[in-house]
């Protein structure tokens, strides 16, 4: 079966892997496949909206007469997946494996999760069976070991499926200290020459492109892919151009990932060769409890080691996980009869939900927030034209020129500091400055600054200054367009859900604004390439009840 995950085009898809169908004799097969396939798209699913995702194993729809009718057959599909989902495990839970319902909270957390486990389970002597639900959520057949997952698990992550710093952030989180050497190895060099030619821009226009400054953990992972492949081979530069996504993400627009890196790699070259010794012995420190890499010129894959001398993985990597059948729906009338669409079984993931959920009683997911309407502010950005000014101006793209507006309105709008929503706009990153030659050349490029207002060729323009200009635009703009003042568009309960590359924000029904409808603020953005560390999708919800429930 082919990719669900390339293939989903939304959160409220469903895959169906194979599915059993026996009717009595001179019954509408076709008829009765339409019945399962609108009812199965047509379920309530608890956190879908939100983005979770559901694997089944298998469900059975036993009982309903062939002339049933279309309301007939929502209604019993829908008790039938909410008594599946009642006894849903999240897939960390022990118990995951042998769960029939198994759930994960989002996409990145699925394609992490898979691929922690896939890049230990290779790097070891041992080699476990994966869960059925891990087969199942990637679309592969099941039975497919750890090795084969790894390049699936990878393909996801590349572009337009998965923004390349939210992509490289889960990459490094599910590496951690581990050995990346069955995760270089397993992506074909085809692959990774063609993601490094997509990051690479040759027309940038940044002259210089200095190398960064790396965490230690990333650091000590490019330094043994380079002794395993080279400092200049292509899986070495793929996982350094993955490091400086991670932490400039920004590089991605400017086109200014491949460069950097390089650079990186040639500083940590000399270091290397400065510190010969000393860095054999640490690499091969025994304390440091991680995996290392081994070089070969003909870039074949040597499995290492660990210091002590053992080749397993943690104790919590050697459990061994029995082989599960395949799933399946089966729907059985009345009177039994043939068979029908006997192609595929439930393998990706499928969300359900739990009989006492049924009257709309499902709890939110998210967090509580007093500034539930500062994301409406995205659409005025929009408006005021901010990609037109960051395309350009890359350099506005690297500084994060949205998130230090959108911080500095919620600022003025007396939102608390302690707000779950501010978690959102990276709370931790620097001051908003642009180089001297990015500042000079603002005044004259028309481009760069909100529509309806022109550059100031005043003494003294700095960043602080042309920060303001975008504030006061903005503030103009909900004004005019709807009378409306910042804090009275900023201000609304609601809730908030984060994860690296969608942000949902939840509103109470009774809560809709006619003055925020008219304008369209609460339009949802969709992908927005240009928000937030990697970009971010951006979606708002109406709901028919006040929230409840913990997150």
């Amino acid at each position: 079966m082919a990719s669900t995950f390339a293939r989903q085009t939304g959160r409220l898809d469903r895959h169906v892997r194979r599915s059993v169908l026996r009717v009595s004799e001179g019954v509408s097969r076709h008829r009765i496949a339409y019945s399962i396939e609108e009812a199965l798209r047509l379920a309530i699913l608890p956190g879908e909206e939100e983005g979770r995702i559901y694997c089944l194993r298998r469900v059975s729809l036993s009982g309903i007469p062939a002339e049933a009718n279309r309301r007939a057959w929502m209604e019993q599909v829908q008790q039938v997946l909410g008594a599946l989902a009642a006894e849903a495990v999240h897939a960390s839970n022990p118990s995951a494996a042998s769960a029939n319902a198994v759930y994960f909270n989002n996409i990145e957390e699925a394609l992490e999760t898979l691929l922690r486990k896939a890049v230990r389970a290779t790097g070891g002597t041992r080699w476990n069976t994966p869960e059925w639900f891990a087969n199942s959520a990637l679309g592969v057949e099941p039975g497919t070991s750890y090795a084969a997952q790894i390049p699936a698990i990878v393909e996801r992550l590349r572009p337009p499926s998965m923004a390349p710093g939210a992509a490289a952030a889960i990459l490094f989180a599910a590496l951690g200290d581990a050995d990346p050497a069955p995760l270089l190895t397993a992506i074909p060099i085809a692959s990774i020459r063609e993601w490094l030619r997509e990051l690479d821009s040759p027309t940038s226009l940044f002259a210089s492109t200095p190398p960064l400054q790396l965490p230690g953990e990333v650091k000590t992972a490019l330094q043994r892919a380079a002794s395993h492949f080279g400092w200049k081979d292509p899986p070495t530069v793929w996982l350094a151009a993955q490091a400086v996504l991670k932490l400039l993400p920004g590089g991605w627009i400017s086109g200014t990932v491949v460069k950097r890196a390089r650079a990186t790699l040639r500083i940590l070259e000399n270091e290397q060769l400065r510190e010969p010794q000393n860095r054999t012995a640490k690499l091969h420190d025994p304390s440091t409890s991680q995996f290392v890499f081994d070089d070969d010129e003909s870039g074949a894959p040597q499995q290492r080691s660990l210091g002590d001398g053992s080749t397993n993985p943690a104790p919590h990597d050697e459990v061994k996980f029995p082989r599960m059948s395949a799933p399946v729906i089966e729907v059985h009338s009345p009177e039994q009869a043939s068979t029908l669409n006997e192609s595929a079984a439930v393998t990706a993931p499928l969300a359900v939900k739990p009989p006492e959920l049924l009257t709309a009683k499902q709890p939110i997911m998210g967090e509580a927030t007093q500034a539930a309407g500062l994301f409406f502010l995205i659409n005025v950005l929009h408006s005021l034209g901010i990609v037109r000014a960051l395309e350009a101006s890359p350099a506005l793209a690297e500084s994060n020129l949205a998130v230090h507006v959108l911080r500095q309105l919620a600022a003025e709008a007396d939102v608390p500091e302690d707000d779950p929503i501010l978690l959102c706009l990276s709370p931790q990153q620097p001051e908003f400055a642009l180089p001297e030659e990015i500042i000079a050349n603002l005044p004259s490029q028309s481009e760069v600054w909100p529509k309806g207002l022109f550059a100031s060729r005043r003494a003294g323009f700095d960043s602080d200054c042309f920060l303001r200009v975008w504030i006061l635009a903005t503030r103009r703009w909900l004004w005019r367009m709807g009378r409306l003042t910042l804090r009275q568009v900023v201000n609304r309960d609601g809730r908030v859900w984060r994860t690296r590359t969608d942000i949902d924000v939840t509103f109470p029904l009774a809560a809709a604004d006619l003055r925020i409808r008219r304008i369209g603020l609460d339009i949802d953005p969709g992908w927005l390439p240009w928000f937030g560390e990697w970009g971010r999708v951006v979606r708002f919800h109406y709901r028919d009840r006040e929230p409840e429930g913990p997150a």
